[in-house]
């Protein structure tokens, strides 16, 4: 099944979350944003305990820190599942859940986990109650063969951060003992498990033979499946086929696609391992796998992080990632990002609209923002800007005023490539402030109207900061530098000479570049006795980190 949506209430440190979820939906959002919190929610919700999901004192939301803190209220977890087309319910093995759905329906059905626990009385842990049924029908069922069924069908799996490269294996464990696994690959996947172990605890000096032995026993894991890909029971099973197998391809194919490189073969032994170790039980057939990978580049290089997606990506399964990687955020479509803020215990989502931005715009912002500045995504704060020399100098002259610009996070974007509107409706949809720097001259002019243009309500000094003079160089020259500029020309002027400053700077970047500019404007700057920071680039600075601090919490988050 798919899932569509999620809602908390109350538990640990959210007290509302309302999300919803695509195919791939990748989160991303600062450390107390509240992902791990959503992703224990569902896990308590899907994961089978034998018996009611359990909660324990510290699973109830308090707004005060320290023992005495009361709980705010009950806790409320509610997954909402949904056809992704009309009628595909019909080919599962639904069982006590068929009375609850309609035989016929004009739109993709829906159904619904309810999950609650009570405010426990004392610090014993309380058992949650249940109610599955569909948005608009009467009946519904809260026995526990009906959770089992639900459970079965939508089998749950969490790799959080480091699992996929952890020499300690009981950091990685579930939290719920999984089943045995099947006899026919038990000890297949205990020989992959050995090799894994050796080569991530670096007590081997073999690393090329143990590389070898674990991903050929791999392979040999894939033979045995294949022929009794039936008798298939657990999410290891059918995810290590796909894994090894690659479904759809022929031998020739599949040779190819995984004898390639050394990281190549790291990545699919790294995931194996990881699946084998916490596959949670016997599927139904047509059932679905909902994986969850918490911040998977940990502790793996890029070649390895790029190879265990690309695995990843092709696997029949739901995805939900969480992580701080620009690279791995470089491989995502726009519309699967969500970002993630809260305050007060509110966590709000953030994403791109399907129709907020047109396809050009997409193609535009795909390469430069994705690609090019994909850690931009995680920023609190952008700082548009026109050119090179802007984006060289800024942080260095926000360092000269007492700030960090990472640490505030606050990014320079250039948005000569892209446009600036995009990146204005970009900033929007993900719930980044932003403010933009424009040149005094015909084009910077027309910059400053395109960001009015997005205002609403607000001041024009909050967003915008149009330097009177043609660009960042004159903009130096006018506030004392000028002698930064007639050194780097190699020109001799008396003070009485009068010189037209655009043919001084375009002589001196003509001859150092623009970046090299740039660093000798820093310079002069942070010398002594000089006139420190120009005044506009300065409040626009001071602006810009009000900004990032502030945050997004004065915002409505889309609907």
């Amino acid at each position: 099944m798919f899932l569509h949506s999620l809602v908390i209430e109350n538990f640990r440190g959210i007290r509302n979350a309302r999300l919803d979820f695509d195919d791939i939906t990748v989160f991303i959002g600062e450390n107390d944003s509240g992902k791990s919190s959503l992703f224990d929610a569902i896990s308590r919700a899907l994961v089978s305990t034998g018996g009611a999901p359990q909660f324990e004192a510290h699973h109830f939301h308090r707004t005060e820190s320290g023992p005495s803190a009361a709980p705010v209220g009950p806790i409320r977890i509610e997954l909402g599942f949904e056809e992704r087309s009309v009628g595909e319910w019909d080919k599962l093995e639904l069982g006590v859940l068929k009375p609850l759905l309609e035989k016929t329906a004009s739109r993709p059905r829906r159904l619904v986990l309810r999950v609650n626990a009570e405010v426990p009385a004392d610090s014993r842990p309380v058992a949650g109650q249940w109610v599955i049924f569909s948005p608009g029908l009467k009946q519904n069922a809260d026995d526990l063969p009906a959770l089992d069924m639900l459970r079965s069908l939508n089998r749950f799996l969490w790799l959080r951060g480091g699992a996929l490269f952890n020499s300690c294996i009981g950091e990685s464990r579930p939290t719920v003992e999984a089943p045995p696994l099947p006899a026919d690959i038990a000890p297949l996947a205990k020989e992959i498990e050995t090799h894994y172990e050796a080569l991530v605890s670096g007590t081997t000096r073999h690393e090329k033979s143990e590389l070898k032995a674990g991903y050929e026993a791999a392979l040999e894991l894939l033979s045995r499946r294949a022929v009794q890909s039936h008798t298939a029971g657990a999410l290891s099973g059918s995810l290590v086929e796909e894994i090894l197998g690659r479904r759809g391809l022929d031998a020739g194919q599949r040779e190819q696609a995984f004898h390639g490189s050394a990281a190549q073969q790291v990545g699919v032994l790294l995931l194996t391992a990881a699946i084998l170790r916490q596959h949670p039980g016997k599927p139904l057939s047509g059932s679905e796998s909902l994986m969850v990978l918490d911040d998977p580049e940990v502790h793996l290089h890029l070649m390895t992080l790029a190879s265990v997606w690309g695995v990843v990506e092709q696997l029949p399964a739901q995805k939900i990632i969480s992580t701080q990687s620009g690279t791995l955020l470089a491989a995502m479509p726009l519309h699967s990002l969500r970002r993630l803020t809260r305050r007060d215990g509110v966590v709000r989502q953030w994403r791109v609209g399907r129709n907020s931005l047109n396809a050009e715009e997409l193609r535009k912002l795909a390469y430069h923002v994705r690609v090019r500045r994909a850690d931009a995504s995680f920023a609190r704060c952008w700082l548009l800007v026109e050119g090179e020399t802007e984006f060289w100098i800024l942080p260095e002259l926000a360092r000269l005023c007492g700030y960090d610009l990472a640490l505030e996070g606050i990014a320079c974007v250039e948005f000569a490539q892209s446009g600036l509107a995009p990146l204005i409706k970009l900033a929007r949809e993900l719930g980044i402030e932003w403010h933009v720097l424009a040149d005094g001259d015909k084009a910077g002019r027309s910059y400053s109207d395109t960001a009015r243009a997005f205002l609403h309500g607000e001041h024009v000094r909050q967003r915008v900061t149009s330097l009177r003079q043609r660009d960042i160089e004159h903009c130096f020259w006018k506030n004392g530098y000028a002698q930064v500029f007639i050194k780097a020309a190699r020109l001799s002027l008396s003070p009485g000479d009068r010189t037209q400053p655009r043919s001084v700077i375009n002589r001196a970047i003509k001859r150092h570049s623009k970046p090299q500019m740039a660093f000798e404007l820093i310079v002069a700057v942070a010398a002594d006795g000089s006139t420190g920071v120009p005044e506009p680039l300065r409040r626009m600075l001071d602006t810009c980190v009000q900004l990032a601090r502030k945050g997004v919490e004065d915002r409505p988050a889309r609907p």
